[in-house]
This record gives structure tokens, sequence and C-alpha cells, in this order.
């Protein structure tokens, strides 16, 4: 995984710090301690276009009647699941708190 805040790698052995669960769950980046989470309404989309997917297929696999209508719907189905597992990536909860440095001394040096 790549940090979405400070653009670094992020080893799943050096997660210490986890909040929430299943969906809504959250991890803290080692480097940079910020939260970063999943959108969970991408999440839902993703979910439920694969198992109506798979379940039309199954469907129009057993069923010749059906198997006009079910076979397009469970392909836009998949489409729509991969659409949004290509646009589901960590995004940043809560930034850490940066500290606000005072450098005027050395800007005044270079002017």
């Amino acid at each position: 995984m790549i940090c979405s805040h400070c653009s670094k790698q992020i080893a799943i052995d050096k997660i210490e710090n986890i909040r929430g669960n299943g969906l809504r769950s959250e991890i803290q980046c080692p480097s940079c301690q910020a939260w970063l989470g999943k959108n969970v309404m991408l999440s839902w989309i993703k979910i439920i276009g694969f198992y109506s997917g798979v379940g039309l297929f199954v469907l129009s696999y057993f069923d010749a009647e059906a198997r006009s209508l079910a076979m397009p719907i469970a392909i836009v189905c998949i489409m729509v699941m991969f659409i949004t597992h290509l646009m589901d990536s960590l995004k940043v909860i809560e930034a850490p708190i940066e500290e606000i440095v005072d450098n005027s001394e050395h800007l005044k040096k270079y002017r």
C-alpha cells in the first residue's frame, strides 16, 4: 500500500494502529501518522456489483429463457465492479498536525 498523504510505501506488518472495523476500518501510516481509510460507498457498490454479476451469470447458465436479459445485466454489473475497484483507494481521513516553523531568519539571509 502507498500512503496518500506522504506517498511512502506502507508495509502491512508495520501497521500498529487500527480503528473501526469492517468497511469503516482506518489505519495509521507509520511514517507520517495520518489516518487512512477507504470510501465505504464505493466498497458497497463493488461488493453488490460482484455478487449480482456472478448471480446473474449463474442464472443465465441454468435458465435459457433468462439468458438474453441476464447476460447483458451481468456484464454491466461486472464492469461497474471493475470501475469502482479502480476508483477505490486509500484517502486521508485525518491528517497529522504539522508544526509551524518560523524560518524568517533563514529567508532574510538570501534576500
